[in-house]
């Protein structure tokens, strides 16, 4: 009896110290880790990451001896900005200052712009082995390598023409980060979008001064143009007119040419159809039988007077 009391004694004891330690782990989170969906956990045991992330699930571990951080495998977003850089930093959202490069003048040039990135989650373990934790690397792996990016970027063209080339921008910009990514073990790049290129304000000035002379000259241009369209188009239907006149007058003249030919032809066949022999015989055709008497004195004029 006494040996049962004391053998329950033990595993009464055994399992309150038990109870203890769950519940001190459950308190304080030491010992007992949760991992949800999206999420992935690096273990190090004793001085030691292990090679293989955890994954979602629960988990435990031996306090102090062992240890886990969780941390998020989904995409996150680095927005630099002018009006935001100093926001505070969200897990999936970071706020960064717009990113400054000078152009091949050595004036300043700065680009707002979105990156979005995701952490490669089997690398973990050896992303906090190489380089010590998620933030140092996030730093020298995603902040440096777009700094570095844009600031080459930006060198390639002219504080004067950069506001001309957004194309060109972003796609130089897109080479140099997909180009170092692909040499980043640790995050995958997912996403760019380059939102604005901002020129220092007194350079912007004279840009904008530039663009406006450039306007009024397009304008202008296209004012001429359409001038001279139409006076061309007046100078067509004058010279349709003019054609028009011409081609009528030209046709009655042909007419009255033709209808003169035609009557000089009719009173030359006359002429030439009325011979002595026609006369005479048209004159004794019209002959009435009766013989003239003359008229006057042989001093005088005198006529034929047929009775």
């Amino acid at each position: 009896m006494e040996k049962l009391i004391k053998t329950l004694g033990l595993s009464a004891g055994i399992l309150f110290i038990t109870l203890l330690v769950l519940g001190f782990m459950a308190i304080t989170g030491t010992g007992f880790k949760i991992v949800n969906d999206g999420n992935r956990g690096i273990m190090k045991t004793g001085t030691q990451y292990e090679m293989t992330s955890v994954k979602p699930g629960y988990h435990f571990f031996i306090p102090i001896y062992q240890s886990m951080e969780v941390k998020t495998i989904r995409p996150i977003l680095v927005n630099y900005s002018i009006s935001e850089g100093n926001k505070k930093d969200e897990e999936l959202l970071y706020f960064e200052p717009a990113l400054k490069g000078l152009d091949g003048k050595g004036i300043p040039i700065r680009l707002a712009l979105s990156i979005e990135v995701k952490p490669n989650a089997e690398k973990l373990p050896l992303m906090y082995k190489s380089d010590g934790d998620f933030s140092n690397s996030f730093y020298k792996k995603v902040l440096q390598a777009n700094r570095e990016a844009v600031q080459t970027t930006i060198s390639h063209f002219s504080v004067d023409t950069i506001m001309d080339k957004r194309a060109e921008v972003e796609k130089t910009l897109t080479y140099l980060l997909k180009d170092r990514y692909a040499k980043n073990p640790y995050f995958t790049l997912v996403n760019i979008n380059l939102k604005d290129i901002i020129v220092p304000e007194k350079i912007r000035e004279k840009q904008l001064d530039v663009q406006a002379a450039k306007q009024d000259a397009l304008k202008s241009k296209e004012l001429i143009k359409k001038a001279e369209n139409e006076a061309k188009a007046q100078a067509a239907i004058a010279q349709g007119v003019a054609d028009r006149n011409r081609i009528e007058a030209q046709g009655i003249a042909d007419a009255l040419l033709m209808k003169a030919k035609a009557q000089a032809k009719a009173n030359d066949l006359v002429s030439k159809s009325l011979t002595d022999k026609i006369l005479k015989n048209n004159a004794i055709n019209q002959w009435n039988g009766v013989t003239p008497t003359m008229v006057g004195s042989e001093k005088s004029q005198f006529i034929y007077k047929v009775k």
